[in-house]
């Protein structure tokens, strides 16, 4: 198991930034090497992120499901995806607080299995690699809420409803 972990500031409140995490189309366009982010449902998601590590650059088929969404200030998420002679599982966490200045204190970890050719480069390799697509995320996002964007929050952890029989 690799870990990551890190932070984010921002001059954005919480309650806006929310929305710009919570959006499908905000978060396809700011992930590096996603093409597309498909909502499913209200907790699940499905893209296509190409990832390049070294010499290795696999292109994922990727499930996503949020398990826990306390907007404005925690957002878990579970994610798998495979690709050729690769595959990744991960839980990643999100914690944001108001800095009591208007704007956002981020801080994120995540615990990822990786196996293939892709684990075979190593801890060192994968977390600059994650550390620079974390940061390049955070950059692009920040930037999308500072050209104000319209942002929808469209996700949560709530799984869908489920109809149960009457006894």
């Amino acid at each position: 198991m690799i870990e990551f972990s890190g932070d984010f500031e921002s001059e954005h409140g919480p309650d806006e930034l929310w929305a710009y995490f919570t959006d499908p189309d905000i978060l396809a366009e700011c992930a590096p090497g996603c093409d597309h982010i498909e909502q499913e449902s209200e907790s699940e998601m499905s893209a296509t992120v190409s990832v390049g590590v070294g010499s290795v650059k696999p292109t994922f088929d990727v499930e996503m499901v949020v398990v826990e969404a306390d907007q404005p200030n925690r957002l878990v998420m579970d994610a798998g995806g495979d690709a050729s002679r690769n595959s990744f599982e991960t839980v990643a966490e999100m914690t944001l607080e108001d800095d009591g200045e208007g704007g956002t204190y981020a801080t994120w970890h995540a615990e990822t299995n990786v196996s293939g050719l892709i684990a075979s480069l190593g801890q060192r390799a994968l977390g600059s690699v994650a550390d620079r697509l974390v940061n390049n995320f955070f950059d692009d996002l920040e930037a999308l809420a500072d050209e104000g964007v319209p942002a929808e929050s469209r996700i949560s952890g709530k799984p869908e409803a489920t109809a149960t029989l009457e006894e």
